[in-house]
């Protein structure tokens, strides 16, 4: 194919050796040359000119840490977010719509509801899901994807009773008369999620499709899914990998889950899960440590200011060891789920441990969300090289829930984006989609604001500019994946994956921020979303 040359427009490259530039050229999915016009023009003469009408232009963004095949389940399910449903009885009038519209299938379920965001402040019960269905299966999932509440039928199928024990890392939550009320936190989930129908290969590579298209319209060209595995985990990589060999426009890193990766008690290492496909990466062990602050079940040091309870480590410290040292000495980079100062610190020993008994170089271990912390922690982050991974967009969606778990002090330490990269702490922005809705320049917003949803700052000395949170969602998280050789920032050689904005982000004033849109979405040199020029 010839060469294609974009001009007439501003491009923040994020490659420090040339940070602003005015044109660029491209041909078979990558880069030729990053620079002025005039010169790219003289160099060369037959590429097709693209004139940007003087739009702006930034890498792709890399979301290295959400759930693409859950977005893309989500996105079949009822959506309970609080913008649809503000409270239970419009969470059951949505759920019951959805049946309707969906009478073959075997359960009513619902995805993405927040009890913190909802007038009643509570979880839903089996008894308001009893009054969407007393003959089907419900089931519907918490934002946070670390709970859930069933109807009586799914608990009757799950075998729920007053007498069934919690679960280890998990939480049959109970009436006072005992009964369980439905709700169910952590592991306790799996005791209904496994009855529900298997998932076939065609709706799994049907949600990867789904997934892939609705993140080029947010600008999103590099994604790590970051919990596969959960289901079937050769099925799982199947349906990535013909996803993406049948167009899907994503360059796709998947994290495997440690419980995943033994075979007779043996650690698989990297090469040995194939993955069939040049655009399916491989390389990331995934670990959960604890679990999450809406939920109140991530692992704190000082409890939860409306709860009294301190969450919970969802293995024993033996067991996490066992994950974090093999995962390690097996040669995975390992991503460890860490939200509570109380896990932090934990997962922080454990990789030092590991680092010391068997040395590694370049390993890039990363903690996932890493949201409460003191100095002395995000001194250690930084002695071990350890990256931290923040979804800047939780305090803009979460922020007041946080704030009634934790209480105003506590909260102002959650996502300490400027203390982190003063210390020298490599930093990844993401989003958890579809924990929240994930949109990157929602994410770069809320961390140029770091205002909850009921308006209160939350750590303003944390707040960083827009170019700066850009690069984090762009080069950070490249770097987080071991792919800056080829994505993050743009220059010859790099993958002409990028994103056309229509204001310029630097400049553009936070209260107008809204304004700013993806105009369009370059993946491979060809535009999968959007258009211009």
């Amino acid at each position: 194919m010839p060469e294609t040359l974009l001009h007439n427009v501003t491009i923040y490259t994020m490659d420090d050796s040339q940070p602003v530039a005015s044109a660029m050229v491209w041909q078979d999915g990558r880069i030729l040359a990053v620079g002025e016009a005039d010169d790219l023009f003289a160099r060369y003469p037959s590429a097709r000119r693209v004139d940007g009408g003087g739009l702006f232009v930034v890498p792709g963004f890399n979301d290295c840490h959400c759930h693409i095949l859950a977005y893309g389940l989500d996105l079949s399910a009822a959506n309970l977010s609080p913008e649809r449903t503000p409270d239970i009885p419009a969470l059951i009038a949505q759920l019951r719509r959805w049946a309707e519209e969906h009478p073959e299938c075997e359960w009513i379920t619902g995805s993405f509801y927040d009890q913190n965001r909802m007038m009643e402040r509570r979880h839903p019960t089996r008894h308001d899901l009893d009054r969407v269905s007393t003959e089907k299966p419900v089931f519907i999932e918490h934002t946070s994807k670390h709970g859930g509440v069933a109807n009586s039928v799914a608990l009757r199928i799950a075998g729920i009773t007053r007498e069934t024990p919690d679960p280890p890392g998990g939480t049959i939550e109970r009436d006072a008369q005992g009964e369980p009320t439905g709700v169910l936190l952590e592991s306790a989930v799996d005791l209904v999620t496994k009855h529900q129908p298997p998932l076939s290969h065609a709706r799994r590579v049907r949600a990867v499709h789904l997934a892939a298209q609705a993140m080029a319209e947010k600008g999103i060209t590099s994604a790590a899914d970051a919990s596969t595995g959960w289901g079937d985990l050769q099925g799982e990589i199947a349906a990535y990998a013909q996803a993406v060999s049948e167009g899907a426009p994503l360059r796709v890193t998947l994290m495997i889950l440690a419980s995943t990766l033994q075979r007779d008690g043996a650690w698989m290492y990297p090469q040995d899960v194939c993955t069939g496909s040049n655009g399916v990466r491989i390389g990331i062990a995934k670990v959960f440590s604890d679990g999450a602050l809406t939920t109140r079940t991530a692992a704190l040091k000082e409890p939860f200011v409306d709860t009294g309870t301190t969450g919970m480590l969802l293995h024993s410290e033996e067991e996490l060891e066992e994950y974090v040292m093999g995962a390690h000495r097996a040669g995975w980079q390992i991503a460890t789920h860490a939200i509570g100062d109380r896990a932090i610190e934990t997962v922080l020993r454990l990789y030092a441990q590991a680092m010391k008994a068997y040395p590694r170089t370049g390993i890039r271990h990363r903690i996932e969300h890493c949201m409460l912390l003191d100095d002395a922690l995000v001194a250690r982050l930084r002695e071990l090289g350890v990256v931290a991974v923040l979804q800047p967009e939780f305090v803009a969606r979460l922020g007041d829930a946080y704030r009634y778990g934790l209480g105003e002090e506590r909260a102002r330490r959650l996502n300490r984006v400027a203390s982190l990269l003063k210390a020298g702490v490599s930093v990844a922005f993401s989003s958890d989609c579809p924990v929240v809705p994930g949109a990157p320049l929602d994410g770069v917003r809320a961390a140029i604001l770091r205002k909850t949803p009921l308006g209160v700052v939350l750590g303003e000395t944390e707040r960083v500019d827009a170019l700066t949170a850009i690069r984090l969602y762009t080069k950070g998280s490249a770097c987080a994946v071991h792919d800056e050789e080829h994505t993050g920032s743009l220059g010859a050689g790099k993958r002409a994956d990028f994103v056309v904005l229509s204001r310029d982000p630097a400049s553009t004033p936070v209260e107008e921020w809204e304004q700013l849109r993806v105009v369009a979405t370059v993946f491979g040199g060809r535009v999968v979303a959007g258009r211009f020029a």
